[in-house]
């Protein structure tokens, strides 16, 4: 038993040491899984499931603002689109760069509507999402993704 159990701490102990090579891919696939599932669950299957008269809502926010009403359901598409398949894309890795900017880009959008409709404490999520895409975007695919095995 007790050489069993020394034969564990030793193989513990090596992996811990090849852990620090590892670390920043290991950091690179817990931030994207965790950031695409969170999105993808709480936001993304419910808007794209949803149809256009709610793609339509989600565009009037852009569309107010630049003035062009007919866009207003291909950009609800396109930020549904952004919660949902790219989110999907962010937590296996493909485009992973790619996805992560569109996906920000439509959570700076929520943020500045939330920030002069209802003030800074309502825009308080998006925020969150817009920050850890610019974490995921900045760290990149990392070893354990589609991307890599495209490299390669």
């Amino acid at each position: 038993m007790l050489l069993l159990n020394k034969t564990i701490v030793l193989y513990i102990c090596l992996k811990v040491r090849n852990l620090t090579k590892n670390i920043h891919d290991i950091t690179s696939l817990f931030t994207r899984i965790t950031t695409g599932f969170l999105m993808f669950y709480f936001h993304g299957f419910g808007k794209i499931m949803s149809g256009y008269t709610r793609w339509e809502k989600l565009g009037r926010t852009i569309t107010d603002l630049i003035g062009i009403d007919s866009l207003a359901i291909p950009l609800g598409l396109m930020a549904s689109l952004s919660e949902s398949i790219f989110a999907i894309f962010i937590i296996i890795g493909f485009y992973t760069r790619t996805s992560t900017f569109l996906l920000g880009f439509t959570m700076m959008v929520a943020f500045n509507k939330h920030l002069f409709s209802d003030g800074f404490k309502s825009g308080e999520m998006a925020l969150l999402y817009l920050i850890l895409c610019i974490i995921v975007y900045l760290l990149g695919p990392g070893k354990f993704s589609i991307d890599r095995l495209i490299k390669k």
